[in-house]
């Protein structure tokens, strides 16, 4: 059995959000957060976490801007690294499974309403929305959450370009 939480800003310590952890422009900070997270997280019983969120925010009426790290697309690449090697760690004792979310486009919706669809060329697909999965996947990010809405028209469960064409392959 698989014990799961949402421990983005901390587990029992509240860090800073990630927008102002992405401010920070510390990457070394995010891996120390997420580390001590994961400490709190583990010793609870907690086997895998929720995060991060490597959505890239570019409309600021998206109302889950501030669980992302920003609109830099290669700010939120290294923190997204970093966020991995903190949860994760050398996965000891002391370490959880990280959840990279929400692959991808779910920070693009039409008139910045949540769950609404998100309509991005490929082109911005590959350049902006898509380099810090890549980044969380090549750190090791054990588990990866779909996105919640549909991209380009078709919703984000089922979407086979996303994760099967790119994620999987």
């Amino acid at each position: 059995m698989i014990f799961a939480s949402d421990t983005i800003h901390g587990c029992k310590t509240v860090y800073p959000i990630p927008l102002a952890l992405g401010a920070s422009f510390n990457p070394e900070l995010v891996e120390e957060c997420c580390a001590m997270a994961a400490k709190e997280a583990s010793v609870d019983g907690i086997h895998l976490t929720f995060a991060p969120m490597l959505d890239v925010s570019r409309d600021a009426r998206w109302g889950r801007c501030m669980e992302s790290c920003g609109e830099d697309t290669y700010l939120t690449c290294e923190m997204a690294r970093e966020s991995i090697r903190g949860f994760q760690g050398d996965g000891g004792k002391y370490t959880i499974g990280a959840s990279l979310k929400h692959i991808a486009g779910y920070s693009a919706p039409m008139s910045g309403k949540d769950y609404d669809s998100s309509d991005i060329s490929e082109g911005a697909l590959r350049e902006v929305y898509l380099p810090p999965y890549k980044s969380a996947v090549d750190a090791g990010a054990m588990v990866a959450m779909p996105a919640q809405n549909a991209i380009n028209g078709i919703p984000g469960n089922g979407n086979s370009f996303i994760l099967k064409d790119i994620l999987r392959e």
